[in-house]
C-alpha cells in the first residue's frame, strides 16, 4: 500500500512539474513583446499578454470612427476623411484657393483631378499657407475642372 501511495505521489509530482516552457530568445524593439525560437513552447498567459499589449497599442492609435471616416493618429500626422473635399476652378482660371481652418503652411495637401475629361494643362500644383491652400495649373486647362483634396495635418 505504501508503494502505491508513493508511486501515486511520484506521478502527481512529475505531472505538476512537467509543464516546461521555453524562455524568449529576444524581444521587439518598441513594445518589448517576447520573441521565441521556431517551435518553442510558450504558455497561453504569455501569448495572451502580448495580444493585450498589441490590442492596446492599436486602440490608442484610433482616435474615433464615424461612418466612412477613420482617423489614425501617431506622433506626427493625423489623416482624416473629414479634412477633405472637392473644389473646382472657375472656367479656365489658372489658380484656385480653398480655406481650411487650422491648417498651417507645413501641412500636406494631396490633390487629384476629378472626372475623365482633363488635359495635360490640368497638372495640379499646390502651395500651402496658414488657413488655406492655393492650387495652380497651366493656362488652357479644362473649363470648370473639379478636383479632390485631402488635408494631412502635421503635429
Amino acid at each position: 500500500m505504501k508503494k502505491i501511495i508513493f508511486i501515486f505521489f511520484l506521478i502527481l509530482t512529475v505531472k505538476s512539474f512537467g509543464q516546461v516552457y521555453d524562455s524568449p530568445i529576444d524581444s521587439t524593439l518598441h513594445y518589448h513583446l517576447r520573441l521565441y525560437a521556431q517551435s518553442a513552447r510558450s504558455s497561453a498567459t504569455v501569448l495572451n499578454q502580448d495580444k493585450v499589449t498589441l490590442d492596446s497599442v492599436i486602440y490608442s492609435l484610433i482616435v474615433y470612427t464615424y461612418q466612412d471616416q477613420l482617423i489614425i493618429k501617431n506622433d506626427t500626422l493625423v489623416i482624416s476623411d473629414s479634412a477633405s473635399g472637392q473644389h473646382a476652378f472657375t472656367t479656365t482660371a489658372t489658380s484656385d484657393s480653398v480655406a481650411v481652418y487650422g491648417m498651417t503652411a507645413s501641412d500636406v495637401i494631396v490633390l487629384t483631378p476629378q472626372g475623365t475629361s482633363y488635359n495635360v494643362n490640368d497638372l495640379l500644383y499646390v502651395d500651402e499657407h496658414t488657413g488655406y491652400f492655393k492650387v495652380y495649373r497651366n493656362s488652357g486647362g479644362t473649363s470648370g475642372l473639379s478636383y479632390n483634396w485631402i488635408w494631412i495635418k502635421r503635429y
